[in-house]
């Protein structure tokens, strides 16, 4: 009997693994994942190519230096980080050690953490205690001597560096060599923003301004035509092959398109196409449909959780109190009912969150400055006054966005952030 009830499980779990899904790979739709292609980007790894040349053709001659600015989901990270890894090969076809390192400025705390991720991609041997900022990059330089080593680094979310970090850390990360003088300069920089060049310019003083925003790439919002091309070849790494037809590349398309009413996000557009495979993949699996569909799109597209892509895909991006601020907001929205929440309320909850985890909330204008980020960043929606509400209080929402399955996500990267010592 036990042995026949053995047997039926086998069964059970081999005809699922033999039976073919939907996706041949869905990784390939999540938003980490760097293809070899990036479609409509191809002017830009040139703009790159050419400010980079020196560093195959006569490296360390010169130290280059580059912003990338757009909106969220314009291929900015995608296009630095398939850039670094295509010089670093090349660079090696040449005899030149090239390594490219990727840093997310907006989970550190100052310049000198941001060189301690640079060493340990790297893989220097520098002591991370011990040292201050001067000392420490005193010490890069040497070691990166001693190995004849060169780098591309990439500070994304270099919009946190410009907004939290103390003057003296900007500078040495926009003037490194002006900073720490050496015969061979080894670092080049990519700095990734969403804030326009003027906005940079206007943060710095006059001379770093006009000196940073030299040279920059601008990278617009995907045109509907655009994302078809990124969607299509996606679905073709993605997606086992008829399953997708070219009738639900253009309707997301249509739907995101810059020129099309949408906010031309590449992110979105990948996100609703896979989260419609996954709807097409129960419907498969219960014998209710063969193939994704335009209505699987329009389902996902109707439902809340599609509101929660942009939110969810920026949190690792912000920093432990912009995390709890944006629980507050949603334990405010969750506890009145309301579709906004006053400041004043979310300020209150802010604070006991902070208490209950024992650090020391932020400033009420410092509050503030989060606020306005979150809001420019397309995270949450500001308001100045509601209707029927009296004073002159700012309300917050999430809009459509589901309290509970925010609330799980932001706990589990708050408990993260935690781990890692933040």
């Amino acid at each position: 009997m036990i042995s026949e009830s053995m047997s039926n499980i086998k069964e059970v779990i081999e005809s699922i693994i033999k039976k073919p899904g939907v996706f041949i790979d869905e990784t390939k739709l999540y938003p980490e994942y760097v293809p070899e292609v990036l479609p409509h980007r191809e002017e830009h790894l040139k703009q790159l190519t050419k400010m980079f040349k020196h560093v195959i053709v006569s490296p360390g001659s010169s130290s280059g230096r580059v912003i990338l600015y757009g909106s969220l989901g314009t291929g900015k990270t995608a296009t630095a980080i398939s850039f670094g890894r295509v010089m670093s090969r090349i660079a090696g076809e040449h005899g030149i050690k090239l390594k490219y390192v990727h840093v997310n400025c907006a989970s550190v705390k100052g310049a000198l953490p941001v060189l301690r991720e640079i060493k340990n991609q790297l893989g220097l041997s520098i002591p991370d205690r011990g040292l201050g900022l001067l000392e420490f990059a005193q010490a890069l330089l040497k070691e990166l001597d001693l190995n004849d080593l060169y780098a591309i680094v990439t500070l994304d979310e270099f919009d946190s560096v410009l907004t939290s970090f103390k003057a003296e850390d900007r500078y040495v990360l926009l003037r490194f060599y002006d900073v720490f003088h050496s015969e061979v300069l080894r670092l080049n920089f990519i700095y990734i923003s969403r804030m326009k060049p003027h906005e940079i310019a206007r943060v710095l003083d006059e001379v770093s301004g006009g000196y940073v925003i030299r040279n920059t790439i601008v990278f617009s919002a995907y045109r509907a035509r655009e994302l078809y091309d990124i969607l299509r070849y996606r679905a073709e790494e993605a997606f086992q092959p008829g399953v997708v037809g070219d009738d639900v590349f253009e309707y997301i398309a249509n739907l995101v398109g810059s020129d099309t009413g949408g906010d031309g996000n590449a992110r979105k557009a990948l996100a609703i196409l896979y989260t419609a495979g996954k709807l097409a993949e129960r419907e498969i699996e219960e014998g209710r449909a063969s193939r994704v569909l335009v209505d699987h799109v329009r389902a996902v597209s109707a439902r809340e959780d599609v509101s929660l892509i942009h939110v969810l895909d920026s949190l690792n991006y912000l920093n432990l109190h912009q995390l709890l601020l944006l629980k507050a907001i949603a334990l405010g929205l969750k506890s009145s009912g309301d579709d906004y929440v006053g400041i004043g309320m979310v300020e209150s909850i802010y604070r006991r969150l902070c208490s209950e985890i024992g650090i020391e909330p932020r400033k009420h204008t410092q509050v503030y400055y989060y606020v306005s980020e979150l809001a420019n960043r397309g995270m949450i929606m500001v308001r100045k006054s509601l209707k029927g509400r009296r004073g002159r209080s700012s309300y917050v929402s999430f809009g459509a966005a589901p309290l509970d399955s925010l609330l799980n996500a932001l706990n589990r990267t708050i408990a993260l952030r935690r781990e890692l010592g933040e």
